[in-house]
């Protein structure tokens, strides 16, 4: 896969047998990981397994560390961020394609040429914000940059998990099974996405939760709804999990950490070239279901779906969150359903997005919510089917089989376990 990557820029019309050749490996890798999920989470938890798993989780993702970006543009846009904030300049304030501030130079005229969405404006909240400009400064206009940034929050995101399962009583080495997902080193190193700062702040949330401590749970929160907006529907669930008397503090530093991170976006939503408002207006990719449901009523029927969609996220976070606090696994379980809900609810389910509930499946056992980091590299046939001017294949077909692929699982466990009983 990282032989192929200099054929698979996205700016560069990959042609389609390299294209399918990459998803083949891609799947390949996933079946691999997949089957060894069981033996992995067995091992015993001593130095010498914990050791050769941290190395081999490493390797993975440092051959991806000198690639150009595959079928993927967005850490363009970060570059593009990091380098407005380190020049003092307020990201949200335009979109690229009204000017390059003269203090970007040269290399900001080069990168706006190529910056995906330059008519809109970020769509990224402060936290994500702080990351580019952290990279920034490693590595000016350079994805290593971007990428050291990922590595360390995966590298904070699997102690914190190993740290969580030992809490919750759980085997510690299905942290293995996240950090060796072959799925992450392509959207997380390569394509550095954003999303990498997820798992540290939102497993540290449910850690500093379970221990009562209110001020950093709401802090870590509303930092995390600073990466990806979504993280506001878990507050019902910490909420009600957290004794009350350390509820006020928490309100508070949730309150703090997620308007310094959202505001700035939040105030210039009702632009008419706001990223936030495109996106949730718009976008629809990788989500079968809906494309069928256009298909079927038309496009108008997306005004109507996509509220009710955010509507039946934020009754699943509250249905959720009132079952009575109990066993940490509970707790878990609560964040998955949530994480795994708000994907599927999306009308967007790009393959890292799945970084939103990974970690939980990972942390539970759940193979039916692993087994999409075995499918959505199919997502990337997206490329060669559009060029060959069958999108609708794509949208209509392919991209169904990865949800398909969770309820058939979920439907064979159902149907063991009422077996046993």
């Amino acid at each position: 896969m990282v032989a192929l990557a200099p054929a698979l820029e996205e700016q560069a019309a990959p042609p389609p047998p390299k294209v399918l050749a990459f998803i083949a490996l891609a799947l390949l890798g996933g079946v691999a990981w997949f089957l060894a999920i069981g033996p992995l989470e067995r091992l015993p938890p001593r130095r010498a397994a914990i050791g050769a798993v941290l190395v081999f989780g490493t390797a993975m993702r440092l051959g991806w560390f000198t690639t150009p970006l595959v079928l993927d543009t967005d850490a363009l846009r970060y570059l593009w961020d990091g380098a407005l904030v380190a020049h003092s300049i307020w990201p949200w304030a335009g979109p690229p394609a009204s000017g390059v501030p003269p203090e970007l130079g040269e290399a900001g005229t080069a990168l706006r040429a190529v910056l995906p969405f330059a008519g809109l404006r970020s769509i990224y909240p402060g936290t994500a914000q702080f990351a580019f400009l952290l990279a920034h400064w490693v590595a000016p206009w350079d994805l290593l940059g971007l990428r050291l940034v990922m590595l360390g929050a995966e590298a904070a995101g699997v102690l914190l998990l190993a740290a969580l399962l030992r809490r919750a009583g759980l085997p510690v080495m299905r942290a293995a099974v996240w950090w060796c997902c072959p799925l992450l080193p392509v959207v997380l190193t390569n394509a550095a996405h954003v999303d990498a700062l997820l798992p540290p702040l939102l497993l540290g949330a449910l850690l500093a939760t379970l221990g009562g401590r209110g001020a950093l749970a709401g802090g870590l929160l509303g930092l995390a709804a600073g990466v990806k907006v979504w993280p506001l529907l878990l507050v019902p669930l910490l909420a009600r999990w957290l004794p009350a008397r350390a509820r006020r503090r928490a309100a508070v530093a949730f309150g703090l950490a997620a308007s310094v991170t959202l505001a700035p976006l939040v105030a210039t939503v009702t632009a008419v070239d706001a990223g936030l408002a495109a996106y949730a207006q718009h976008w629809l990719v990788n989500n079968a279901p809906l494309a069928w449901a256009l298909a079927a009523f038309g496009p108008g029927a997306g005004e109507m779906l996509r509220p009710l969609l955010g509507l039946a996220g934020a009754v699943v976070a509250l249905a959720v969150a009132r079952q009575a606090p109990g066993e940490p696994i509970a707790l878990l379980r609560g964040a998955l359903v949530v994480a795994a809900a708000t994907f599927y609810l999306s009308p967007a389910q790009y393959p890292w997005y799945a970084v939103w509930f990974l970690p939980f499946a990972a942390a539970l056992g759940c193979r039916a919510l692993l087994l999409p980091a075995v499918l959505l590299p199919l997502y990337y046939a997206f490329f060669p089917l559009h060029a060959l001017g069958l999108g609708a294949v794509f949208a209509h077909g392919v991209a169904a089989i990865h949800g398909m692929g969770v309820l058939l699982m979920l439907g064979l466990s159902t149907i063991r376990q009422q077996g046993r009983r």
